[in-house]
C-alpha cells in the first residue's frame, strides 16, 4: 500500500540495518561466509539430512516397538498435577457431565495418602492411553467412600461397578477411610491400546453437616495403579505395539530433527542427538509407559512451539517476503478493488437491514429531515453526471492531499477533537457522581490532601489487616493520580464536575500526542484518524467520566514507549559528535521522565517499564561485537552505548522512589498494595457476583479469620481452578484484540474473538480490529523495529496480567487502543493511496468513499453504548445519592456507616465508613461493626451485597412494604426510597449490639 511504503519524519530509522564486519584484510564483498557451501555441496547435505532423517524415523520405530515387550506399570495421582491426561474434569452440574464421567475438581485432602483426591460423579471415566492391547492387567484403585455426616443419606455406602473396556471386572463397597482394591483385567477383554476404566456407583449425596455442597458426589478418588503380573520365564510372547504410539513417537523425533538442525550445523551431531532422543523416549515407554503413553501427545506440542521459536527468524522472512511479493503488481490492484466494491456493497446491505427503506409514509413523517436528506442526495448525483470520471477523482485526490496537509490537518484535528471534548464536558456537567470504588477513592484522596491529612482514606473495604479506627494511609491505589486532581478542588470545591477537569486535560494531550506520533512515524492522516478513533471509543468515554487513573496511566505509557522509540534514532557511538551525544541524553532523559511517571501512575506499569528496558538495551548493543582487534575499545564503545539507558532507567527510578519510601515507611516493603493478595483470590472461584465478593471475607488472624490469601493459595484452590483461571483470562484478552471470524474449524476458532449476543468484545470495534491485524502484518515488512517494541512493552505485560492480576476488564488494556487505531488509520489510508493509484486514480472516489466507511464503522459501535451509559447509569445512581444526602443531613459526622460501597458513600457524605464482611455467621458481621463503631447499615441500589454476605442480611435486603420505624431482625428501618423498585434502604445497628 502506497501509505505503507511512505517513511516521513523519522520513520526512515524503523529498519535495524544488518551489518557486517571485516574479520581480515579481504573486501566485505569478496568475504565468504564461513558456512558457505561449495558448488555441488548444497545438494549433497540435502541428501544426506534425507537419510538422516529416514534412519532416526527407522530407529524411532524400531525402538518404541521394542519398548512395548516389557510390562507396562504405573500409577496416576488423581489430584495432582498432570492427571488431566488421564481424565477430564468439570464444575457443571448437568447430565452430560455425568455421560462423559468428567470429575470435580481437584481437592486438597490432608486425610489422603497422596494429599490430594477428586470426587466422581455418579459416572467416573478414566483413560490410559497407549498402554497396549492384549495384555492382562491389574488394576488398583486408592478410594474413599462417603464420610459418616452425611445429611439424610440414601445408603450407608454407595456400590461401585468397574468396567474395562466395556466388560465389567468386578465392584465394591468402599468405607469411609482410605482403602486400595485391586481388579484383575483378562486379556481377552483388551482389544485396544488404550484402556477405558469406568466406575459406576449406586447413589450420591451432596450436603454434610459441615456444609452444603450441591454437587452430587460418588466416591474419593486418590491414585489408580495400573501393572501388568510377571509373565513366565519360559518362553517370549511378541506384544503388539500401539502403533498410534509409534507414529507419534516417530513424528516427535522428526520434529526433534528439525529442532537440532536449526542449532547445530554438523548433521553426524543433529543424527546423534535424535537417536539418543528416540533412545530415551523408548526407554520412558519400557519404563514409564502410563505417564509416557500420555504425554506425547503433549510433547508434540512442545516440540512444535519450540520449533516454531528456533525457526522464527526464517518464518518471520518468510512472511516478510509474502507481505512484499504480495503488496505490488497490477493484480493486487485489481484485486483490492474488488474487494473494496464488496465491502462498500456488504455495508449497504448492512444499512438496508438496520435502517428499513423510506416509503411516502415515511417521508411525511421524517419532514424535512427527508427533503434534506433528497437534495443532498441529488446534488450527490448531480455533481458526479457533471464532474465525471476525471473531475471525482480529482476532488477527491484534492481533499485527502489538503487534510494531509500541515496546518489543515493539525485545525481539522483540533476542531473535531474539541467538538467531542465539548460534548464530554456537558456530560460531565449533569453527572454528579465520580464512580465506583477506586473512582471515589481517588477523590477522596486529593480531598484529603488539600486538608493536610496526606495520602489518607476514612473507610475500611477489606479485611487483611485490623485498623484501630476507620481512617489509614491509602494502601490499594498509586499516589499520582489525587495530586492531578487536588488542585481543581482547591479552586473549584469538591464537586464532581471539578474531580473530573483533569480527565479532559488528558484528552487533549492524548489527542496532540497520538496525532504527533502518527505524523511522525506515518503521515498527519494516520495521526488525525487513530487520534480521533481514539477519543471516540466507548472506554475512552468511560476513563473521562469517572475519576480514574487509567487515562493518564495511557498518556504517560504512550509516550514512553514513543519517546523509547525515538531515542533509539539517536544512539551514540564511539567519535559521535558531542551535539549528538548531548541530543541522546535529552531522549533518554524524556523517555524515563514518562517511563517513571507511568509507574507512579499505576505501579504495574514497572512490567511495561522492564520490557522498554529490555528493548532499549536490544537496540543499543545491536551493533556491537567483541570481535574488534582493540577489546578496551569495544568495551568502552558498549559503555558509551549503555550509559543513554542507564540514565533512562535512573529517571524513572528518581521519580518513582516517592512510592517505594511512603511503602517501606508505613507498610515495610517497597511495593505494596491490598491486590497483593486479592490476586491469590480473584478468578480462583470464577467471575460471577458471588465470586467476586471473596475478597471482601475476613482474613485477619485477630478476627478469627482464614489467614492472609498468599501464592500457597494456589495448592488450596488446586490446579483445575487455577488453570481454568488462566484459560478464561487467557480468552478474554483474546476477545478483546483479535478480530472476530464465525465459522472457522473448531480447532481455528480458538485465535478468533468470540461474539457475545452477536456483539465483539473488539477494544476498536471489529472493522478495527480486522484493520489493526493488517497493520501488524504490514509492519513486518516495513515497521519492525516498532512492532517489536510494541511486543517487548506489552507482551509481558499481558502475561503478568493472565497469570496473577486478571485480564477481564477492558480498562486494563486501554493503553493498546492508541496503538491499534494507529495501525488501523494506517491501513484505511494505505487502502486509498493503493486504490488512488489503480487505473490513472480513478478508483479515488471510492477509496475516499470507504475511508470513510471504516472510520463509521470503528466509532458507530460506540454509540449506543454511550447513549445508553448517558441515559440510564445516572438513573441507577439516583436512589443512593438521595439516600447518601439523607445521610449527610441526618447524621453527625462521626457516625459509621457499614455499607457495599464505602468509596462512594464516604466521597458523597463525609461519613467514616466500612466494608459489610463477606461472612454467612451473623456474629463475625456484628463483631466487624462493634469493631469499628457502626451506628447504620446502608445497603445500596447500584452495588447490591452477593454472596454469603446477602444471605446473612437477606431480611434486611427485601424488606417488602415495611413502614420506617420498622425493627427487622434486631435492625431498625430508618430510610427507604420512596419508589417502587430500585430501591436503597438505610438501618440503624440493633443499641444493645455492642
Amino acid at each position: 500500500m502506497g501509505a505503507m511504503r511512505q517513511h516521513s519524519h523519522g520513520s526512515e530509522g524503523d529498519t535495524l540495518p544488518s551489518h557486517r564486519y571485516e574479520t581480515s584484510g579481504m573486501p566485505l564483498q569478496k568475504q565468504r561466509h564461513p558456512d558457505t557451501l561449495q558448488a555441488g555441496a548444497y545438494p549433497r547435505r540435502i541428501t544426506l539430512i534425507a537419510r538422516t532423517i529416514a534412519l532416526v524415523l527407522i530407529l524411532s520405530m524400531v525402538v518404541s516397538v521394542l519398548a512395548y515387550q516389557s510390562p507396562p506399570s504405573g500409577s496416576v495421582a488423581i489430584g495432582w498435577l498432570g492427571d488431566r491426561l488421564f481424565l477430564d474434569a468439570s464444575t457443571g452440574l448437568g447430565a452430560n457431565e455425568i455421560i462423559r464421567g468428567d470429575l470435580y475438581a481437584d481437592d486438597l485432602t490432608p486425610d489422603s495418602p497422596t494429599g490430594r483426591s477428586r470426587w466422581t460423579r455418579q459416572h467416573a471415566t478414566l483413560l490410559i492411553p497407549n498402554i497396549g492391547a492384549n495384555t492382562e492387567l491389574e488394576l488398583t484403585l486408592l478410594a474413599q467412600g462417603w464420610p459418616t455426616d452425611v445429611i439424610a443419606p440414601a445408603v450407608e455406602q454407595p456400590v461401585v461397578t468397574v468396567q474395562a473396556d466395556g466388560v465389567t471386572i468386578g465392584d465394591f463397597t468402599p468405607i469411609s477411610q482410605w482403602q486400595t482394591y485391586t481388579f484383575s483385567i483378562p486379556a481377552d477383554v483388551r482389544t485396544d491400546s488404550d484402556l477405558v476404566i469406568d466406575l459406576f456407583a449406586s447413589a450420591t449425596f451432596t450436603d454434610t453437616e459441615r456444609g452444603v455442597d450441591p454437587r452430587p458426589k460418588g466416591i474419593r478418588l486418590a491414585e489408580a495403579h495400573v501393572y501388568q503380573p510377571e509373565p513366565p520365564l519360559d518362553h517370549f510372547i511378541f506384544m503388539p505395539p500401539a502403533w498410534g504410539a509409534v507414529t507419534q513417537l516417530a513424528l516427535a523425533m522428526l520434529l526433534l530433527y528439525g529442532l537440532l538442525i536449526r542449532l547445530f550445523r554438523s548433521t553426524t551431531v543433529v543424527f546423534t542427538l535424535a537417536a539418543i532422543g528416540a533412545g530415551l523416549a523408548s526407554i520412558g515407554l519400557a519404563i514409564a509407559r502410563i505417564w509416557m503413553g500420555a504425554a506425547l501427545s503433549v510433547t508434540l506440542v512442545v516440540l512444535v512451539i519450540a520449533l516454531a521459536f528456533t525457526w522464527q527468524r526464517p518464518l518471520l522472512d518468510a512472511a516478510r517476503s509474502l507481505v512484499r511479493r504480495y503488496s505490488q503488481g497490477r493484480a493486487l490492484g485489481y484485486g483490492i478493488v474488488t474487494a473494496a466494491l464488496v465491502w462498500l456493497g456488504y455495508t449497504l446491505a448492512q444499512l438496508s437491514r438496520t435502517y428499513r427503506l423510506p416509503g411516502p409514509s415515511t417521508l411525511w413523517e421524517r419532514f424535512p429531515d427527508t427533503l434534506m436528506y433528497g437534495l443532498l442526495g441529488t446534488g450527490l448525483l448531480a455533481l458526479a453526471f457533471v464532474m465525471g470520471r476525471e473531475g471525482l477523482p480529482r476532488i477527491a485526490n484534492g481533499i485527502v492531499a489538503f487534510i494531509g496537509r500541515p496546518r489543515p490537518a493539525l485545525i481539522i484535528t483540533l476542531a473535531l477533537g474539541g467538538v467531542w471534548i465539548g460534548y464530554e464536558v456537558l456530560i460531565i456537567a449533569d453527572i454528579a457522581y465520580v464512580g465506583h470504588a477506586d473512582y471515589s477513592d481517588n477523590a477522596i484522596v486529593a480531598r484529603n490532601l488539600i486538608a493536610g491529612r496526606g495520602w489518607t482514606v476514612d473507610y475500611i473495604s477489606q479485611f487483611y489487616r485490623l485498623y484501630d479506627g476507620t481512617t489509614r494511609p491509602q494502601e490499594t491505589w498509586p499516589l499520582l493520580q489525587p495530586v492531578w486532581i487536588a488542585p481543581f478542588i482547591a479552586l473549584f470545591g469538591p464537586h464532581a464536575w471539578a474531580i473530573k477537569l483533569p480527565n479532559l486535560i488528558f484528552n487533549t494531550i492524548l489527542l496532540l500526542l497520538i496525532y504527533h506520533i502518527g505524523a511522525r512515524i506515518w503521515d498527519r492522516r494516520v495521526g488525525m484518524t487513530a487520534a480521533l478513533l481514539t477519543l471516540t471509543s466507548i472506554w475512552f468515554f468511560n476513563l473521562t467520566i469517572y475519576a480514574t487513573s487509567d487515562l493518564a496511566f495511557v498518556v504517560f505509557a504512550l509516550g514512553a514507549i514513543y519517546a523509547a522509540y525515538r531515542s533509539a534514532d539517536h544512539s551514540p557511538s564511539v567519535g559521535g559528535g558531542r551535539g549528538t551525544f548531548l541530543l541522546t541524553q535529552r531522549s533518554f532523559l524524556l523517555a524515563g521522565a514518562l517511563t517513571g511517571l507511568m509507574m507512579l501512575q499505576k505501579p504495574s506499569g514497572a512490567i511495561i517499564a522492564a520490557g522498554i528496558g529490555i528493548w532499549l538495551v536490544r537496540a543499543q548493543v545491536a551493533e556491537f561485537t567483541l570481535r574488534n582487534t582493540n577489546r578496551q575499545a569495544a568495551i568502552r564503545q558498549l559503555a558509551t552505548r549503555m550509559l543513554p539507558v542507564t540514565l533512562w532507567a535512573a529517571t524513572a527510578l528518581i521519580i518513582l522512589s516517592p512510592y517505594l519510601v511512603r511503602n517501606l515507611a508505613l507498610f515495610g516493603k517497597p511495593v505494596y498494595s491490598t491486590e497483593s493478595h486479592d490476586a491469590w483470590v480473584l478468578g480462583y472461584r470464577g467471575d460471577s457476583g458471588d465470586a467476586w465478593e471473596e475478597i471482601y471475607r475476613i482474613y485477619a488472624p485477630d478476627l478469627g479469620g482464614i489467614g492472609i490469601p498468599n501464592r500457597s493459595w494456589i495448592l488450596r484452590w488446586g490446579f483445575d481452578q487455577t488453570l481454568a483461571k488462566i484459560q478464561n483470562q487467557t480468552v478474554a484478552l483474546r476477545d478483546y484484540l483479535m478480530p472476530a471470524w464465525t465459522g472457522l474449524p473448531q480447532r481455528l476458532s480458538v485465535l478468533s474473538s468470540r461474539l457475545s449476543d452477536e456483539a465483539s468484545k473488539n477494544l476498536l470495534s471489529p472493522i478495527g480490529a480486522w484493520l489493526a491485524t493488517l497493520g501488524v502484518i504490514a509492519a513486518l515488512r516495513s515497521r519492525r523495529r516498532l512492532l517489536s517494541l510494541l511486543v517487548f512493552a506489552f507482551v509481558p505485560y499481558m502475561l503478568f496480567m493472565v497469570t496473577y492480576w486478571r485480564a477481564n476488564e477492558e480498562r486494563y488494556w486501554v493503553m493498546l487502543i492508541p496503538w491499534i487505531a494507529l495501525l488501523a488509520g494506517w491501513v484505511i489510508w494505505g487502502g486509498f493511496d493503493r486504490l488512488a493509484q489503480i487505473g490513472d486514480g480513478r478508483w479515488s472516489p471510492l477509496g475516499f468513499i470507504l475511508v470513510f466507511v471504516a472510520i463509521a464503522g470503528i466509532i458507530q459501535p460506540s454509540w449506543p453504548d454511550i447513549a445508553e451509559k448517558i441515559q440510564d447509569e445516572p438513573g441507577l445512581w439516583s436512589p443512593d445519592l438521595i439516600a447518601y444526602n439523607w445521610l449527610e443531613q441526618q447524621t453527625t459526622p462521626d457516625a459509621v456507616i457499614m455499607t457495599r460501597n464505602p468509596w462512594q458513600l464516604q466521597w458523597h457524605t463525609e461519613r467514616p465508613a466500612v466494608m459489610i464482611p463477606n461472612t454467612a455467621e451473623r456474629t463475625r458481621l456484628m463483631e466487624i461493626a462493634r469493631r469499628y463503631n457502626a451506628e447504620y447499615l446502608a445497603l445500596e441500589n447500584l452495588q447490591r451485597v452477593k454472596g454469603d454476605g446477602a444471605r446473612t442480611l437477606a431480611a434486611l435486603l427485601h424488606p417488602g412494604d415495611a413502614p420506617i420505624g420498622a425493627v427487622i431482625d434486631g435492625f431498625t428501618l430508618v430510610y427507604t426510597s420512596p419508589t417502587s423498585d430500585n430501591r436503597a434502604f438505610i438501618y440503624r445497628f440493633p443499641e444493645d449490639y455492642r
